[in-house]
């Protein structure tokens, strides 16, 4: 990814921040059907276009009611007077795994996710794959390439590649970027396939279907 790549994409971090919180309630499944219990789920069925969304990890902030104090008791010197809702510390999101396995006339990709606050993703087909911060073109060899950009995550160095034994696509890359980006590369055997996208609250968790090529 190029300089202007990755300006744009911090601009669609900062875009996505005022969109925290505008996320729909809606349990369903998805493509193909599958036994996994999910709760308070967001689905989206793309059309090979891209799309961006929010995802709450864990609770959200509880922020203190506001307090009134009508008079201060007087100080020997002119101080710091401590804000009565000091801000409340949020603990990063990790990715804890990330799982690719087929299903019945789909391959699936999960991202899984632990600790406290949003995450803001985005999806994409692109003509190259080019990590942000290094620039460095990744080699995934198929017909698309489905960029996903999760942003306000840490990731271990262990999910940098997911090894791959699946049927629609043909290779898998990922890699974190300044401790609050992680990239993924998902080459597909189809020419750009549409794909479904879905987030879960509990798990919290993102899901990408991509259909078999005769879907």
């Amino acid at each position: 990814m190029n300089g202007r790549r990755l300006i744009a994409l911090l601009g669609t971090m900062s875009c996505l921040c005022l969109l925290t919180g505008c996320q729909t309630d809606d349990e369903s499944d998805i493509a193909g059907g599958s036994s996994t219990q999910v709760v308070s789920s967001t689905q989206v069925v793309l059309d090979a276009a891209t799309r961006t969304g929010t995802l709450q990890v864990g609770s959200r902030p509880i922020e203190a009611a506001s307090t009134e104090i009508s008079t201060l008791p007087s100080l020997p010197s002119d101080t710091a007077i401590a804000s009565p809702n000091p801000p409340v510390d949020v603990t990063a999101i990790d990715v804890t795994a990330i799982d690719v396995t087929d299903h019945d006339g789909f391959t699936r990709i999960t991202y899984r996710f632990d600790g406290n606050g949003p995450v803001f993703w985005k999806t994409e087909y692109v003509s190259e794959a080019i990590r942000a911060g290094d620039s460095t073109v990744v080699d995934v060899g198929s017909r698309s390439i489905l960029q996903v950009d999760l942003m306000g995550v840490r990731s271990h160095p262990s999910l940098v590649s997911a090894p791959l034994d699946v049927t629609n696509i043909t290779r898998m890359e990922s890699a974190g970027t300044n401790d609050t980006i992680l990239q993924s590369f998902i080459g597909t055997l189809q020419t750009r396939p549409a794909y479904t996208v879905s987030t879960s609250d509990s798990p919290s968790q993102l899901t990408i279907d991509i259909p078999a090529a005769d879907n």
